[in-house]
């Protein structure tokens, strides 16, 4: 008889898996992980979070001197430099 198409009645029963689960002190030791890289996490995103808030602020406020600076420049502008002249537009 060939040995590899041979099959025993056991054999069903011998191939079980152990499913070992884990004891405290490993549940600890995973849970001590976590813990460390959530505040490794959260001690690199604040700082990202306020340059990042930082830079936003900047940039908002450099648009804001530029809008500021090309309306005073503008036609009839406070810095135009021309007095009691009316400007026409000819699209209109």
């Amino acid at each position: 008889m060939d040995p590899r198409s041979f099959s025993s009645p056991n054999a069903a029963r011998n191939r079980q898996a152990t499913i070992r689960v884990p004891g405290p002190l490993a549940q600890l030791l995973a849970l001590a992980v976590i813990i460390a890289l959530a505040v490794l996490g959260v001690l690199i995103a604040i700082p990202l979070l306020l340059i990042g808030a930082a830079l936003l602020l900047i940039f908002l406020g450099v648009t804001w001197v530029r809008l500021k600076i090309r309306r005073a420049k503008a036609p009839n502008g406070p810095l135009d430099g021309r007095h009691n002249v009316r400007v026409i537009k000819r699209d209109e």
